[in-house]
C-alpha cells in the first residue's frame, strides 16, 4: 500500500513525464538523470526528498502487452566509493561490462545496493520497495566517464493483471556508518503493509541444538533425546529435527520427500512429548517444493510441477494450483496437532521460482506469477500455524532472507558452510544486516572431537552476533569441549542484549568483517577476528562493562580508548573460563593485552 506522504505531502520538484521513445532521458536534476526502455513504455515520476541526501523515487511505468524487462539506468560521479554491498555478495566495484548482478524476488535476497568507502560509511545506497516481484540491480564502473552506472531490470510478471507498475526507489546519499543506512532501509520495508514482519518469540533467540551435522539422515530418537539433555544442560532452549525423519533412505537427495510421514519415527508424538519434558522446544524440517521420485505425491501431482531437479531426484510442486497450496498447508497443519510440534524449518522455498522452462499458466491454475502464487501460499501457511500455535517457530535459509520472508520467518539462517567458520561471521553480518528483530541464526557448528579446545571454540566465536546453533555428539566429544561450550554459551546468554538485540556495528565487509560490536545501554562487546588490528572502544559514559572476544588467532589484543578515562577492573580469561589475570588499570588511549587464544577481557568501570 502505498503511503498517505506520496498522495498528501509536500513534493519536492514534482514531475510527471509520458516517455515515448527507447531510452529517453528524465533530467529529475542536474545530478541525476534516468534513461528508462524500452520504446513501448510509458512513465511517471514523482521525487521527494526526505531529508538533505534521502530521496524517494515514485515510479509508475505503463504498458501494454509488456513482455520484455522495464530497463532504468543512470550514473554519477566515482567519489569516495570503493565496495559495493548486498545482500548476495560483497565486492570491490567492477566494470560495468561485468556480470555481476543482485537478483531479488519474493523468496530470494533483498532490492538493495549499498556503495560505501573504505572507512565504513555509506556513500550511494539503492533500494527498490518491491521485493515480491523479480528485480535485476546492477553497479558497475563506466571506464569511458569515471562514473558508476546503475541498472535495475524490472521483469514482466509485474505487470500480470495489472494496467500499471508502481514501485519506489529510495536513494541514500548521507555520509554515515553503511549499517545504519542498512538498518534503516530494513524498517522502511518493515514499515509497508503487505511486508509486516512475523512476531519473534523469546526462544528464537536462544541457543538451538540441530541433528543435521550429528546425525544426518540417520536419526536415532534416543540418542537425539539423550544429546537434547545434554545441549539443554549447556542453554539450547530447542532442537531442529532435520531431515531423515521421513524416511529410511539414507543416501541423501530427495527422492523419498513429499509424503512426510515419519517413517524412521513411527511416534513422532512420543517424541516430541520426551523432548518436552526435557523443557525444549522441537522444530521439524521440510523441503517445501518438492515431491521425490519415489513419492506417492509424485503421482498424485502430476503434472503441476514447476520442473524436476534430476540430480536430486524430485520435482518441484508449482504453486500456481490452488490444490497444491491446500495440500501443502493441510500438511504442516496435521504436524502441530497430531504431533504438537512447536515450528517449521522450511527448506528450498527458493525454488519457487520463474524461469523460461516453467509450464504456461492454464485455466485450472489462479494465478500466473510464480511468486504472487508463493506469497499466497506462505500467508495462507502462516495463518492457520498462528491460529493453532500463536509463538510458532519458523526458519528460512540463507538466500531466502529478504523483506518479504520476514512476514513468513522469524529465524533466518546462515546458508550452509561446515566448519567454514569465516564464512559463517562473513554470512549471519550479512543476513542480520538487514532483519530487523527477526532472529539471525549461524549455520550448525561442527569440528572434529580431536581438535584443540581453542581451535574449536573459534566455531562459536566467530557466529557470537547470531544465535548459535550446535550440532556435534556432545555426549561423546571430549569434556574440555562441552566446558568450553559451556563457559561461552553462558556468556552468550548472558550478554544477548549486547551480542543479539543491542546496537550492530561490523566493521569492514571488505576484509570479511575484521572485527564486530555489539552494544546495549550499559554493555558494549567487540570480536576481533584478525591479528594486529586495533579494537576501537567509543565509551559513553553509561558503559559499565566492555568485553573484547580474542578470535585472532593470536595471544595479543589491542584496545583504543576513545573517550574519556576511567579507572576499569581488567579480568583475562582463557577459552574455558579459567581467569588468568586480574588487575586495575586506567583506560586511555591505546592498551595492549596479553590474552589467550580464544580468550575473553573484560572490563568492568570503577569510576570515571
Amino acid at each position: 500500500m502505498r503511503k498517505i506522504l506520496f498522495i498528501l505531502g509536500v513534493y519536492l520538484a514534482p514531475i510527471f513525464l509520458l516517455g515515448q521513445q527507447a531510452n529517453k532521458q528524465l533530467n529529475i536534476s542536474p545530478k541525476c538523470k534516468f534513461s528508462i526502455a524500452p520504446q513501448e513504455l510509458s512513465f511517471e515520476i514523482i521525487t521527494k526528498e526526505c531529508e538533505k541526501d534521502l530521496i524517494i523515487h515514485s515510479f509508475t511505468l505503463h504498458s501494454k502487452d509488456f513482455c520484455s524487462p522495464a530497463i532504468i539506468k543512470w550514473c554519477f560521479p566515482a567519489n569516495d566509493i570503493q565496495f559495493v554491498w548486498t545482500p548476495e555478495f560483497q565486492s570491490s566495484l567492477k566494470p560495468n561490462w561485468y556480470l555481476q548482478i543482485l537478483t531479488s524476488r519474493a523468496t530470494t535476497q533483498a532490492p538493495i545496493l549499498c556503495l560505501i568507502n573504505g572507512n565504513n560509511q555509506n556513500k550511494y545506497s539503492i533500494a527498490a520497495s518491491d521485493a515480491l516481484n523479480t528485480i535485476e540491480m546492477k553497479a558497475g564502473v563506466s571506464e569511458e566517464t569515471s562514473e558508476i552506472e546503475i541498472t535495475l531490470k524490472i521483469y514482466p510478471e509485474a505487470f500480470k493483471f495489472k494496467t500499471k507498475y508502481l514501485f519506489d526507489l529510495r536513494i541514500d546519499k548521507r555520509n554515515i556508518p553503511y549499517w545504519q543506512t542498512l538498518k534503516e532501509v530494513s524498517e522502511w520495508w518493515a514499515s509497508f503493509e503487505n511486508y509486516e514482519p512475523l512476531s519473534v518469540p523469546d526462544v528464537a533467540k536462544k541457543p538451538m541444538y540441530s541433528t543435521w551435522y550429528t546425525f544426518h539422515q540417520e536419526l536415532d530418537v534416543q540418542e537425539v533425546i539423550d544429546e537434547c539433555r545434554i545441549a539443554k544442560s549447556l542453554g539450547c532452549e530447542t532442537v531442529i529435527i532435520d531431515d531423515g525423519w521421513q524416511t529410511l533412505d539414507n543416501n541423501r537427495g530427495y527422492s523419498f520427500t513429499g509424503d512426510w510421514k515419519p517413517e524412521r519415527i513411527p511416534n513422532m508424538k512420543a517424541f516430541v512429548d520426551s523432548i518436552h519434558q526435557l523443557g525444549m522446544k522441537f522444530i521439524l524440517w521440510y523441503s517445501v517444493p518438492f515431491v521425490g521420485n519415489q513419492s506417492e505425491a509424485k503421482k498424485r501431482f502430476e503434472g503441476k510441477f514447476l520442473n524436476n531437479l534430476p540430480g536430486q531426484e524430485t520435482y518441484k510442486l508449482d504453486p500456481r494450483y490452488p490444490e497444491v497450496r491446500e495440500y501443502l498447508i493441510s500438511i504442516y497443519k496435521a504436524a502441530i496437532q497430531d504431533w504438537d510440534i512447536d515450528g517449521f524449518k522450511l527448506d528450498f522455498v527458493d525454488q519457487f521460482k520463474e524461469d523460461e522452462n516453467i509450464p504456461s499458466a492454464n485455466e485450472l491454475m489462479d494465478f500466473s506469477s510464480v511468486n504472487r502464487a508463493t506469497d499466497r501460499l506462505l500467508t495462507n501457511v502462516m495463518k492457520e500455524l498462528k491460529s493453532i500455535k500463536p509463538d510458532i517457530l519458523i526458519e528460512f535459509r540463507q538466500r531466502y532472507i529478504g523483506p518479504l520472508m520476514r512476514k513468513y520467518g522469524n529465524m533466518f539462517r546462515a546458508t550452509d558452510c561446515p566448519y567454514g567458520l569465516h564464512d559463517n561471521r562473513i554470512r549471519v553480518s550479512n543476513v542480520r544486516l538487514l532483519s530487523g528483530n527477526t532472529a539471525t541464526h549461524s549455520d550448525m557448528l561442527m569440528w572434529h572431537p580431536n581438535e584443540t579446545k581453542e581451535v574449536a571454540a573459534l566455531q562459536l566465536l566467530n557466529v557470537m552476533f547470531s544465535v548459535p546453533q550446535i550440532s556435534i555428539r556432545l555426549e561423546s566429544f571430549p569434556k574440555e569441549h562441552i566446558a568450553m561450550l559451556n563457559f561461552w554459551l553462558k556468556f552468550w546468554n548472558d550478554h544477548r542484549d549486547a551480542l543479539l538485540e543491542g546496537e550492530f556495528e561490523p566493521y569492514y565487509p571488505n576484509l570479511n568483517y575484521p572485527f564486530i560490536v555489539g552494544k546495549s545501554e550499559n554493555t558494549l562487546v567487540a570480536g576481533l577476528y584478525t591479528s594486529h588490528a586495533v579494537i576501537p572502544v567509543n565509551v559513553q559514559e553509561q558503559v559499565e562493562k566492555v568485553y573484547i572476544i580474542n578470535a585472532s588467532g593470536y595471544n595479543k589484543v589491542m584496545v583504543d580508548f576513545q573517550r574519556n578515562s576511567a579507572k576499569w577492573n581488567l579480568t583475562i580469561y582463557d577459552c574455558s573460563g579459567k581467569v588468568i589475570e586480574q588487575k586495575t588499570i586506567l583506560g586511555k588511549g591505546i592498551v595492549k593485552l596479553n590474552v589467550p587464544f580464544s580468550g575473553l577481557v573484560e572490563f568492568i568501570r570503577l569510576s570515571i
